[in-house]
């Protein structure tokens, strides 16, 4: 049977119909592999272009500002006799000698340590007595010019007014004075070692510590002079000192801290003040731990707490292996009491200006380095960003980024590694701030 002929070629409308659908087959074909090829350049680009590894961002830039805290005073000059009148050393301490820095019988000191001593209202003629006496009466006063040894003389003079003056254990916490100084403290206590009244103010990078105490002989029992009494005496001299400091010299005692900053409401635990999704930009697949703060170490303070909070990120699946890429982030929070009103947010301000002014001019304890300090504008009410210089080859950098939003402290510290290549640069800032922005918006006022 002869082969059948094969069909003819289609033509016709029929034929252009039938061409016309596969070439817009072939069309939308294409155009779809061409948008998955460049969805697929697109991510490969975001991805190189961005941190990569497990922190793939978007990073927020931290945004450098002019410094806003300006220069504290430089105090070079000690007044003669710390300020203190002969006629207030007489009052004070009867019999005393007039000039305390000459040192001898019943006085001793030197330029800035002063004490005017007094037994028996000055009728004691000796050097060491024993005996039935009716009273005494010592007035010490020390002025303490901040240096410039590990710390700058402004985060020196802070520090020192951020110690409990002469406070024993389990004794009461340091009052409020207002009108002394640029900052200033009073305290009272009837322990047998920090008997009497101990007043400190501090004016630019001194410090003055003002100490006022004695006894009177009652039935046979020598009994502390009284909490007036002696700070009485206390302000008397420091009014003087501070006068000849040229700086405030009314002093008074205050159950509020001006200007009034309420404290905040709510300051959750440092592990819940940053969103799932925010570590995953910096430390995508972490797991947490409790960390420590650096900068701003607490040492049994009366009235602070702090907490920290690490995320730890590695794609090894060993723990000490250079492997693929690690990242570590911290976050700690330090809060200060406001057991009278004001008083929290401020000295959570002297604790933030302290290390601000140690950071700034380059001078910090220990051993750690720092570099790239600069103030930020936000988050919070102050806040800079600086990087600490890896102690060693095998080291990386680590960036902060440090703000004070009232009474509270928050620290965030970010370092990591690809391979072994430790992480540097901008980069390591910018992931603080990006976690820090986000820290800020927990805190709630």
């Amino acid at each position: 049977m002869p082969d059948p002929e094969p069909d003819p070629e289609p033509t016709g409308l029929a034929h252009r119909l039938r061409t016309d659908r596969k070439w817009r087959r072939g069309a939308i074909a294409a155009i779809l592999l061409a948008l998955v090829a460049g969805v697929a350049v697109t991510v490969v680009a975001a991805r190189s272009s961005g941190p990569g590894g497990i922190s793939d961002g978007p990073l927020i830039a931290a945004p450098g500002t002019a410094d806003p805290v300006p220069a504290v005073r430089a105090v070079q000059k000690i007044p003669d006799d710390c300020g203190v009148s002969k006629g207030t050393a007489a009052r004070l301490a009867p019999g005393s000698d007039p000039d305390p820095e000459k040192g001898g019988v019943f006085r001793q000191g030197g330029p800035g340590s002063c004490m005017w001593y007094s037994l028996d209202d000055g009728k004691a003629k000796c050097d060491f007595c024993a005996g039935d006496f009716r009273n005494e009466r010592v007035l010490n006063v020390d002025i303490a010019l901040a240096g410039s040894g590990l710390q700058s003389p402004a985060g020196e003079a802070m520090r020192l007014m951020d110690e409990p003056p002469g406070a024993a254990p389990g004794s009461a916490r340091p009052e409020i004075v207002e009108g002394l100084g640029e900052e200033a403290t009073a305290r009272y206590s009837a322990e047998t070692e920090t008997e009497g009244a101990i007043v400190r103010f501090r004016v630019g990078t001194a410090v003055a510590t003002i100490r006022y105490h004695g006894w009177d002989a009652v039935r046979d029992e020598r009994r502390a002079i009284s909490e007036k009494t002696a700070l009485d005496g206390a302000f008397a001299a420091a009014a003087e000192t501070a006068k000849s400091m040229g700086t405030a010299a009314r002093p008074v005692l205050s159950r509020v801290k001006h200007p009034v900053t309420p404290p905040l409401r709510h300051v959750p635990k440092p592990c819940d003040t940053v969103p799932a999704a925010t570590v995953d930009r910096v430390a995508r697949g972490a797991y947490r731990q409790r960390g420590n703060t650096t900068l701003f170490p607490v040492l049994g303070r009366p009235g602070t707490s702090s907490d920290a909070c690490t995320w730890k990120a590695r794609t090894s699946r060993y723990a000490y292996s250079d492997e693929g890429s690690s990242r570590t982030l911290t976050v700690a929070v330090t809060v200060e009491d406001d057991r009278l009103p004001g008083l929290g947010a401020f000295t959570t301000t002297r604790r933030y200006l302290g290390v601000y002014e140690n950071l700034r001019a380059d001078k910090t304890p220990g051993s750690d380095r720092f570099t790239g300090f600069k103030p930020l504008a936000g988050p919070g009410d102050r806040a800079f960003a600086v990087t600490r210089v890896a102690s060693g080859a095998s080291d990386g950098d680590m960036g902060y980024v440090v703000f004070q939003k009232r009474n509270a402290l928050v620290e965030v510290s970010y370092s990591g590694a690809e391979e072994e290549t430790p992480l540097s640069g901008s980069r390591l800032v910018d992931s603080a701030y990006t976690v820090a922005v986000a820290v800020e918006r927990s805190l709630r006022s």
